[in-house]
């Protein structure tokens, strides 16, 4: 298998289609810097899966769509597809050739494609899967690759020789286990607490369940008591009411006797009273005509100041309307001359449509006057049909009416009779009603004003008691939350903590000094610069860039102290290290003249003065950072290190260093760099968070405490009162039930009477507008009679008429659709020109209409101010003819009032004879009323003691029956056990009766976590035999395939240097899965030594022999080496070249580079050229042309 072609569409900078066809051996891509050529390389990565947009250098997987320039335009899509020779049929498909394609939309869907047809991720992983071609494998090695095997940092050059192992989805196999550990045994913590809990609340629910059993046991007796009193006491008041209802018919035969001498007499007084009412209503009516009289006078006066005002108004109407008139005839000469100008343009061919149109109008229009007398004809037949039908049906119509309105006034007269005689027994009965309502609502309201004390105090107790509830629960919430926190804060802590005294991210020569100033508590060894100085967060990537490997230089405390650990470091072989005396050490500051920038926009200050430090070491602060000047940006730190010459350093908060001399340091920061000032600052700040954690869990415990106590003491609270108004609530039910009784009683007594009353004002208006409909009936019928023989006749006549006009009317229809369509197509041309002149006529016909409604309103306000003129005149008439009348009406209203004062003094004997008739029997009233109270109180105490035996027991009277006692039961004993066993009762305070329940399902819970608890032991168990089994795998894997890649790698180093020797050492071999490995290398002509010994080129040129290594343990069809030899000098680009040409033999190499010496090897060569910006293009170079020259 080998690699065929690669095509591109839209990725990066290639928005045009290209072609690039790998040749057999090396293929080589050049080009200048900016060109695009690693696009090519990125492109091979994506199209085999790559999902990480980060490793494509971009944001997201949309970036690697070609963007636009300011030339062209951005794409919607790219598309790249992968070209492989099959023909050995190493990867698994029955093809010769096989393509898989990748494509992907700016909307950010996604596409695969094997041989042209849909596929998915997976599939294109597993065609490749070991066959090391794909992310995972060695099949595209980089610049990075170098930097990860030349890292100072082990875990960045573990991670090579982990990939080459092929231990590296066992370790994140076993990473995931550790992490499943961890999770498993929080919830076994976890667990353990919620069985803590449980167990606590156990106790209680164990004794509230036996309160519980003995509530129920006594509320069941005392339920057997209750409701036999109940039977008893209510058998009593059923008897009681029996006798009253006997004593209240008595007393109601002797109300009939007193009523019927009552009713004599009161006929004797209604004639009297309605011989004064007959007068009461002439004075009325003489008082509503002189009041008719005031008001006709006022008219009058009033209609003649209506009359100038309305004459004013229509002055300045009348000059507004005159004003409108003139715009309008300004705007229809307007109107004229743009009509007159579109007209113009449809002359020639309006010409020849003349006469037809003159024909066909002539035609329309006699059409239309056709059926116009036809509709007219017709619309006057039918509504003379109409007046005769309703003639007809207003003369049966008025007879019905008249028999039926005759009939109702009689039966209306009868009916006044009756009311006016109830009305006047409903009003004296009114007054004793509403005394009985008075007292029975001041009763309710003492009661009512108990009961809501009481229910407030319920109410109290209860807020109280959610209150403390809700704080326990919040509490108990908080309380966990912090824990939690806190034990991530402990975890984390005690990770920095062992990093620290571990001394990780310090070099191996720091790390044995100061393990030695601890071991032998020398205090000579003050400590690596990071841990004696503060830096705040804001300047941590600053002071981390700028210091560099400085934060590891040890303070001493004199030269002697420094001298010794150099020796130390010397004898053991450790390595080397810094060290910075005390003693010997001073500071480097500013001139005067040089801090004249730190006013300059963008700068922060003096790095020495921004971070703090004990007053010991700021000798030594100020001769490392005292001369380093730190800015925003490098905006702002280009003008600074101008303005002071270059003479110091300056370094931005992104950490880009510019130094004294004019060089520039910068670029991006990897994410797996350690800062020991963050870390430093870090755990500082856990340790302060986690003392006030504690002292938050303990008040948090405290409130948790206090709150359970004061939700017991509520609950008590709350279990009384709750009684109390229970008891208070039954009194109040009682009143309130007497309340509704005498309200219901009054209030229908008081509707009566008022129905009564309407009703009889009802009647009387409804008589008199019936005598005035009998009139009118009558005066209909005799009309109806005369007009009914003349409407016949003219209906005939009618009829005839329309006859005639439909015929005409279809004779002209005929004539008219005959011409409309002769003109038709000459009228098709003219529609354009003619809706414009139509718009125009439009617009003339509505202004003129609207000049003709304002003259008509001119002519309207002539007429009327005329009319004015007349109605003055009769208003002054009118004045003088009112005040004569209501002179004449003042006389009559006298003589009827003193002829209505005689007949009062005769009615005043007869209704002295009637009081002493109603004072007898009131006094019979009363006594029945006396009855009917007592009767009402029996009742109601019945329905009281009924409704709480239903309220506590749900239970009815033939309920209750099954519960009776028939011998033996006593009143007296029975109501002395129940009131001792409610004592009881009360005695067990606040019963949770739920809580036998509660504590089963409680008990069960415990049962359940304590199974799951050890089912979390058997999965901790085993997670844990499956770390052993991963890491012995691990180790074993990595032993073996550790010690093939030394083999190789002595080989390829020897291959490609020429001679020499080097090899890779396991610094524990006891523990290879986490020692540090060592690279030593010895080129020919000089010694073993470490690879950070050699030289640039030197360590690059082992990089890669450690890369060749790796492709001879993990063989790949096919390798894509972008930019790797960059760092090379021109003797090792031969070495290189060298190797790379025999290895091709049987790997095939696309090699991405601008170094003649690889160049020169290749067996193709394409150029990748940036003629327009932004926009990448490949150029096909002859190699033979390039050797030329």
């Amino acid at each position: 298998m080998r690699l065929k072609k690669l095509e591109l569409y839209g990725f990066k900078s290639f928005p045009e289609r290209t072609e690039i066809v790998f040749k057999e051996g090396i293929t080589a891509i050049v080009g200048p810097n900016g060109s695009g050529k690693s696009n090519i390389g990125d492109a091979v990565r994506w199209v085999l899966g790559e999902q990480s947009a980060k490793i494509l250098r971009g944001a997201s997987m949309q970036d690697v769509i070609f963007g636009g320039t300011q030339r062209r335009k951005p794409l919607s899509y790219c598309e790249v597809s992968l070209v492989f020779d099959n023909e050995d049929k190493s990867l698994p498909l029955d093809y010769a050739e096989i393509q898989v394609t990748r494509r992907v939309y700016r909307s950010g869907e996604s596409e695969y494609f094997l041989n042209r047809s849909s596929c998915r991720l997976k599939d294109v992983v597993d065609l490749f899967r070991d066959t090391g071609i794909g992310k995972e494998g060695y099949s595209i090695i980089g610049q990075g690759r170098i930097d990860e095997i030349l890292s100072r940092k082990g875990e960045d050059r573990r991670q090579v020789f982990e990939e080459a192992a092929g231990i590296v989805k066992f370790r994140a196999r076993k990473e995931e286990a550790d992490k499943k550990l961890a999770r498993t045994q929080e919830n076994i913590s976890r667990v353990d607490d919620l069985l803590d809990e449980l167990k606590h609340r156990l106790g209680p629910l164990e004794e509230d369940a036996k309160n519980a059993r003995v509530y129920l046991d006594l509320s069941a007796r005392l339920k057997v008591l209750d409701l036999n009193l109940f039977l008893v006491r209510s058998d009593k008041m059923e008897a009681k009411l029996r006798e009253s209802d006997h004593d209240l018919q008595n007393m109601q035969a002797v109300l009939t006797q007193n009523e019927e001498n009552l009713k004599a007499r009161t006929e004797e007084r209604d004639i009297r009273q309605a011989e004064i009412q007959d007068l009461d209503e002439k004075i009325a009516s003489a008082h509503n005509a002189l009041m008719e009289g005031m008001e006709t006078v006022h008219r009058a006066e009033n209609a003649s100041r209506e009359v100038e005002e309305r004459r004013n108004r229509r002055q300045e109407d009348r000059q507004r309307i005159g004003e409108e008139l003139k715009d309008a005839e300004e705007r229809i000469a307007e109107l004229d001359a743009m009509a007159s100008e579109s007209s113009g343009g449809s002359e020639t061919r309006s010409a020849s449509l003349e006469k037809l149109t003159a024909r066909l109008e002539a035609a329309k229009a006699a059409e239309e006057q056709a059926r116009a007398e036809e509709a007219e004809k017709e619309k006057i037949l039918e509504e003379h049909k109409n007046e005769m039908l309703e003639a007809v049906n207003r003369r049966a119509a008025a007879l019905s009416d008249q028999t039926r309105l005759t009939t109702m006034l009689n039966a209306m007269e009868t009916r006044l009779q009756e009311i006016t005689v109830s009305c006047e027994e409903m009003r004296k009965e009114e007054t004793d009603l509403a005394a009985a309502v008075t007292d029975a609502h001041g009763r309710l309201e003492k009661e009512t004003a108990e009961q809501d004390r009481l229910s407030a105090s319920l109410q109290e107790a209860r807020t109280g008691l959610e209150t403390a509830d809700a704080e326990v629960i919040s509490a108990r919430a908080a309380y966990d939350t912090k824990l939690a926190e806190m034990r991530e804060m402990e975890a984390r802590q005690k990770i920095l903590e062992d990093l620290s005294r571990e001394m990780e991210g310090y070099s191996h020569a720091v790390r044995r000094v100061m393990h030695r100033a601890r071991d032998r508590e020398d205090n000579r060894i003050r400590g690596p610069i990071s841990q004696l100085i503060s830096v705040p967060e804001k300047y941590e990537t600053a002071m981390d860039m700028v210091l560099g490997n400085t934060q590891q230089h040890i303070v001493t405390e004199d030269e002697e102290t420094a001298k010794e650990l150099i020796e130390f470091l010397r004898e053991r072989k450790m390595g080397r290290a810094t060290f910075l005396p005390m003693t010997t050490v001073r500071p480097r500051l500013l001139t005067p003249q040089e801090q004249e920038v730190l006013s300059m926009p963008g700068c922060l200050g003096v790095a020495s003065d921004l971070v703090s430090c004990d007053e010991d070491y700021r000798g030594i602060v100020e001769n490392l950072l005292g001369r380093t000047v730190v800015a925003e940006d490098l905006a702002s730190g280009i003008p600074i290190m101008r303005r002071g010459g270059h003479a110091f350093r300056l370094v931005t908060l992104k950490g880009d260093v510019m130094h004294s001399g004019g060089s520039m340091t910068g670029g991006s920061v990897s994410s797996n760099n350690v800062n020991l000032f963050t870390r430093e600052r870090e755990l500082k700040e856990l340790t302060g968070k986690l003392s006030a954690g504690q002292d938050e869990l303990e008040a948090l415990l405290k409130q948790m405490q206090d709150g359970q106590k004061r939700k017991d003491e509520l609950k008590s609270r709350s279990a009384d009162a709750l009684e109390e108004l229970h008891q208070q609530e039954i009194a109040v039910a009682r009143e309130t039930e007497r309340v509704q009784n005498a309200e219901a009683e009054a209030s229908t007594h008081a509707m009566r009477l008022h129905e009564s009353e309407a009703a009889r004002e009802q009647l009387m208006e409804s008589m008199m507008q019936i005598r005035e409909q009998l009139s009118m009936a009558a005066d209909s019928t005799e009309q109806t009679d005369k007009t009914r023989d003349e409407m016949e006749a003219q209906a005939a006549q009618l009829q005839q008429a329309l006859t005639e006009a439909r015929k005409k009317t279809e004779e002209r229809a005929e004539e008219t659709l005959r011409l409309t369509l002769e003109t038709n197509d000459l009228r098709h041309e003219l529609e354009t020109l003619q809706r414009d002149r139509a718009r125009y006529e439009q617009d003339r016909k509505r202004m003129t209409a609207e000049q003709e409604r304002r003259r008509k309103q001119l002519a309207e306000m002539e007429a009327a101010e005329a009319g004015d003129l007349e109605a003055a005149a009769a208003a002054e008439k009118e004045l003088e003819q009112g005040r004569l009348e209501q002179a004449r009406r003042e006389r009559i209203s006298h003589a009827l009032e003193e002829d209505r004062a005689g007949k009062q003094e005769m009615l005043k004997e007869i209704l002295s004879d009637i009081e002493g008739l109603h004072q007898s029997r009131q006094r019979d009233t009363d006594r029945a009323h006396r009855l009917e109270l007592s009767r009402a109180r029996t009742e109601g105490d019945l329905k009281a003691l009924r409704d709480r035996i239903w309220n506590t027991y749900e239970i009815t009277y033939a309920g209750a029956e099954e519960f009776r006692i028939t011998e033996g039961f006593s009143l007296t004993e029975a109501d002395r056990e129940a009131a001792q066993l409610s004592a009881e009762i009360r005695a067990l305070g606040p019963v949770n009766v739920r809580a036998v329940e509660e504590y089963a399902d409680t008990k069960a819970r415990a049962d359940e976590i304590i199974a799951q608890r050890e089912d979390l032991e058997k999965a901790e168990q085993d997670l844990k035999d499956l770390i052993a089994r991963l890491l012995a795998g691990m180790k074993e894997t990595f032993v073996e395939q550790f010690t093939l890649l030394q083999g190789y790698f002595s080989e390829t180093f020897v291959r490609l240097f020429g001679g020499g020797h080097a090899e890779l050492i396991l610094m524990d071999p006891s523990d290879p899965l986490n020692c540090g490995i060592e690279i030593n290398a010895q080129p020919p002509g000089k010694k073993l030594q470490l690879l950070s010994l050699l030289s640039g080129g030197e360590r690059t040129l082992t990089a890669i022999a450690i890369l060749f290594a790796t492709l001879k343990l993990k063989p790949t069809p096919f390798c894509i080496l972008d930019e790797i030899e960059a760092a090379l000098d021109d003797a090792n680009i031969g070495y290189f070249a060298d190797y790379l040409a025999e290895y091709s033999a049987s790997t095939q190499f696309v090699v991405i580079t601008h170094r003649k010496g690889t160049m020169e090897r290749a067996n193709g060569l394409y150029g990748v050229a940036m003629e327009e910006q932004g926009v990448s293009r490949m150029v096909s170079v002859s190699l033979q042309d390039y050797r030329e020259a």
